[in-house]
């Protein structure tokens, strides 16, 4: 069974939802390690603030005060930074673990800030006294910043352990859907031009995809005419001949319709020498597939016909000479991009064609005949375009 492109893209639409919460999940594991490490950099503070501490002079008591006031300060916003909850705390942390060690830091921390305040404001017969006080209490200190220091190095490496492989996982996960939709839109695509440009390789369409291969095969179906009558078709291209254009017309004209009529005639550049190096089948063939890719363009009030070997009527109703003019290029455009397949391999053929405006004056054999002057222009100009009026009927480009 083929595959679908809305399953295709309801896969692809699931598979950047799944990458997209990998990247999520590892943007947020960042910012966490982020949060440990501002953790281990308030802890790293506290023992500069302290060595700072205990190194005052107070041979000047004033400015003594005022540092250490300063550093103890400080100090106690580096402990309140270094207990603070980081997002997933409750995933790697042990709540019970964290608590403990955190009043034991804010109860030690509080003994050293105490003791530096009475060593401060000691007597000077007894700061020597304090000092040892205080020096004890840093010591009990530095042990306790020590065990948050172990702690906080142990939940920063899980997490870049759990980083690592996160990253990992949306690395792989994102190489294998960029390569496997890669290939599959690469399907789509592949499938959408054999879809579009009528076999351009020569040879039946291999198609992927379910809507593809349904719009292939419904294109297919087609019948590229509107006549059933033998008599009324060209009997090489199946197309309109030229009585069948006539019937066709007069049916179609007396349907009512704002658009105006535009006259393309087609003719094949190569069409000497072809004619003479390929066979009637393989001729026929040919302008079966020209056929085809012409009436790609067809719509309802449309008459196309095969005139004789050699030349393809396209009869347009459309709402501007812009449209008509697009598509007649479209349709010259497409043939030179096309590949036909013959026994002698395959060949490229291209087309001139004379576009025109019908004026209700002016009768369909006579604006046919015009439009076979315009041909002409178009082949002196070296073929391979369309060619039209120029705004004075008598000229031509």
């Amino acid at each position: 069974m083929l595959p679908s492109i809305r399953q295709i893209f309801f896969n692809l639409k699931l598979a950047l939802i799944i990458l997209g919460l990998g990247v999520s999940l590892l943007g947020l594991q960042l910012i966490n390690i982020t949060q440990f490490s501002e953790r281990l950099a308030a802890l790293k503070n506290q023992h500069e603030l302290i060595e700072k501490i205990v190194a005052a002079d107070l041979r000047d008591i004033d400015m003594a005060t005022i540092m250490v006031n300063g550093y103890i300060s400080e100090l106690t916003l580096s402990v309140k930074f270094s207990t603070q909850e980081a997002l997933f705390d409750s995933v790697f942390a042990s709540r019970q673990e964290q608590d403990l060690l955190s009043r034991s830091l804010f109860s030690s921390a509080k003994t050293f800030q105490d003791a530096s305040l009475f060593w401060l404001e000691a007597m000077p017969n007894s700061r020597e006294a304090m000092h040892q006080r205080m020096v004890s209490a840093r010591n009990a200190y530095l042990i306790e910043i020590d065990h948050m220091i172990d702690y906080q190095i142990q939940l920063i490496n899980q997490s870049v352990g759990i980083a690592k492989t996160t990253v990992m996982i949306v690395f792989l996960l994102g190489l294998i859907i960029f390569f496997v939709y890669r290939f599959r839109l690469n399907q789509i695509y592949r499938d959408i031009n054999h879809a579009c440009s009528v076999d351009i390789e020569g040879t039946k369409p291999d198609v992927k995809m379910q809507e593809i291969d349904f719009i292939v095969k419904r294109l297919a179906r087609k019948t590229p005419i509107s006549n059933t009558n033998p008599v009324l078709l060209n009997p090489l291209s199946g197309l309109n001949n030229e009585k069948g254009m006539l019937t066709l017309y007069n049916a179609k004209r007396t349907g009512k319709s704002s658009n105006s009529l535009f006259i393309t005639l087609f003719e094949i550049d190569q069409y000497a020498q072809l004619s003479t190096s390929l066979s009637q089948e393989e001729m026929a063939a040919m302008y079966q597939k020209i056929g085809s890719i012409i009436t790609m363009y067809e719509q309802t009030l449309d008459v196309i016909a095969h005139m004789d070997d050699n030349r393809f009527v396209f009869i347009m109703a459309r709402n501007s000479k812009d449209i008509a003019l697009n598509e007649a290029e479209k349709i010259v455009h497409s043939i030179h991009d096309s590949s036909f397949l013959t026994e002698k391999g395959i060949i490229k053929i291209t087309l001139s064609a004379g576009f025109l405006l019908k004026t209700p004056t002016r009768s369909l054999e006579d604006a046919i005949a015009d439009a076979l002057k315009i041909v002409e222009k178009a082949k002196e100009s070296g073929g391979n375009r369309v060619a039209q009026l120029r705004e004075r009927s008598d000229h031509f480009r």
